[in-house]
């Protein structure tokens, strides 16, 4: 800890005279991050893993029933009775009787028992390390000649197994701390009123038995104070490291007002959610009420940092709050449109990416719905843009374009007019005295121009023009030509249009209502000849 810490007088000192450095060490190691030691035939180890000797285990066992470190002392006691051979055993049956550490010394008189035969052929294995002890040396005869006796009569009588390991108890030990700084709001709450017990957290706490849970530090929220335990907040969350080891105003109080969120201040529910995850990495506290209040409190993600991003608090882990929110507010959103469109609103505030993501889909999704009641009008113009976007990205093949532009193929039945270029260019091109022309056969007396699009596309209007200057190439040609599309049904169908050209080279056709078709063709008996054909 640095020195600002020191002179501030935030480090408490507790003075253990009767554990070695290395098992307070290994201890520590255990409280910060259950990590069990390995064992190692070494006195000490250099590797990065933590590891302990034979010796320093059982000195760490000694530690583990004085402090009380159930989970520890039993995982090791198993661990050094999984690797328990014929070669230790006298040396760890020694030394768990000497240190009274009676689970092991059991669990050694089991491994005695089930290699009895061998022990008693090679008595050197245990007589020179137990020589000192003959009433360990007793015991492992007297029981020996029970489990023989057992063992004659079908059936054998060694000792139970020790009982396993309990559970995990590093994230219930949190929780009494975070349940420890609920209880005291309550106290502050039924004793003073904010304005009377300052802006500094009491440094000594109220009698507490055994145990000192008591919180050193004030988060505050709008108008209301939540206490909490200014290490734990400061090892979860980079802000409030910053915050307490600074020399801001946060630094000498202890007490932090949290500013950031965006909308309607969060309800209790929501802030007391975000701590029980700082103090015990658990979502359980969030759901579909109080989802995007979390997510308000974590603050917006960062580009494209995706889970990486810790919102403006720097959460550690924060990817594991925001999809527990993501994943509760998606599910209260359900398929309710009126809820998806806000939950869009909301997350495209509140910067949260993913979730924004998923309820832009879903809002493409129902868009037709959406659109005919009026229900995007409450969407802020930018955000309605991304919508309309994501509209003409996804429905791409059902949405056509305007066929204005794009290029299309040029086919003439049932016979091409060789007089005429009958190129796409041609027939899109200022020089009307080129163009294209069909002419019927015997088989098929209409004559055809056929515009085929790579897609379906909408046309509005169309223009036609003809060169008037060549004598046999004229609107005479072209007039009483009919405009047909091709219907999804794969037949031509009547656009409802007649083209007729008088005195003019040419002549904008404005369609009674807009087509959508993949083909468009301009059809007249005998012979057809255009020297401009666009569709817009």
């Amino acid at each position: 800890m640095d020195d600002r810490c020191r002179r501030a007088g935030t480090v408490r000192q507790v003075r253990i005279s009767d554990l070695s450095r290395r098992t307070l060490v290994l201890l520590l190691r255990w409280a910060y991050g259950e990590a069990i030691p390995a064992l190692s035939e070494e006195e000490e180890s250099s590797v990065s893993v933590p590891a302990a000797s034979r010796r320093a285990a059982f000195e760490l066992l000694e530690a583990c029933a004085k402090y009380e470190v159930e989970r520890l002392g039993t995982l090791l006691r198993e661990a050094i009775l999984e690797s328990l051979d014929l070669t230790h055993f006298a040396s760890v049956l020694r030394e768990s009787h000497v240190r009274q550490i009676s689970g092991l010394k059991q669990g050694c008189m089991r491994f005695a028992l089930h290699n009895f035969d061998t022990l008693v052929e090679r008595p050197e294995l245990f007589m020179h390390t137990l020589s000192d002890l003959p009433e360990v040396v007793s015991d492992l005869f007297r029981l020996g000649r029970l489990w023989k006796d057992a063992e004659g009569e079908g059936g054998r009588s060694a000792p139970g197994r020790p009982a396993p390991a309990v559970p995990s108890t590093i994230v219930s030990d949190f929780c009494r701390l975070f349940d420890a700084a609920r209880l005291e709001e309550h106290g502050e709450e039924g004793g003073s009123s904010r304005e009377d017990s300052g802006d500094r957290p009491r440094t000594a706490p109220r009698h507490r038995g055994q145990h000192d849970f008591v919180p050193d530090c004030r988060v505050v929220v709008g108008e209301d104070m939540y206490l909490a335990h200014s290490a734990v907040l400061a090892a979860r969350s980079e802000f409030f490291r910053a915050a307490f080891a600074s020399e801001m105003v946060e630094r000498t109080s202890l007490m932090v007002t949290l500013q950031h969120c965006r909308g309607d201040r969060p309800r209790r529910e929501s802030v007391l959610a975000m701590l029980y995850f700082l103090y015990t990495g658990k979502t359980t506290k969030v759901n579909g009420s109080n989802a995007i209040e979390v997510l308000s409190l974590l603050g917006a993600e960062h580009g494209d940092e995706g889970d990486c991003s810790g919102g403006f608090l720097q959460l550690h882990d924060a990817a594991t709050l925001r999809r527990a929110c993501e994943a509760a507010a998606e599910s209260a959103a359900g398929e309710d449109e009126d809820e998806i469109i806000k939950l869009l609103v909301q997350a495209h505030d509140l910067g949260a990416l993913r979730l924004k993501q998923w309820a832009l889909r879903m809002t493409v999704h129902h868009f037709k719905e959406l659109a005919l009641r009026g229900a995007l009008e409450v969407l802020p113009a930018s955000l309605l843009t991304e919508v309309l976007r994501e509209v003409a990205v996804g429905y791409d093949r059902l949405l056509p374009s305007a066929a204005k532009g794009l290029r299309w193929e040029l086919s003439v039945l049932p016979q091409a007019d060789n007089g005429l270029e009958n190129t796409y260019e041609a027939l899109t091109s200022a020089d009307l005295s080129s163009g294209a022309g069909a002419c019927g056969s015997s088989g098929c007396s209409e004559a055809s121009i056929v515009a085929t699009f790579s897609q379906p596309v909408r046309v509005r209007r169309v223009r036609v023009g003809v060169d008037l200057t060549n004598g046999d190439f004229d609107a005479a040609w072209v007039n009483d030509a009919k405009l047909q599309f091709l219907a999804a049904s794969g037949l031509w169908q009547d656009g409802d249009l007649t083209v007729i050209i008088h005195d003019r080279l040419v002549r904008d056709f404005e369609l009674p209502e807009v087509l959508i078709a993949p083909a468009f063709r301009l059809v007249r008996r005998h012979r057809l000849a255009v020297g401009l054909l666009l569709f817009e």
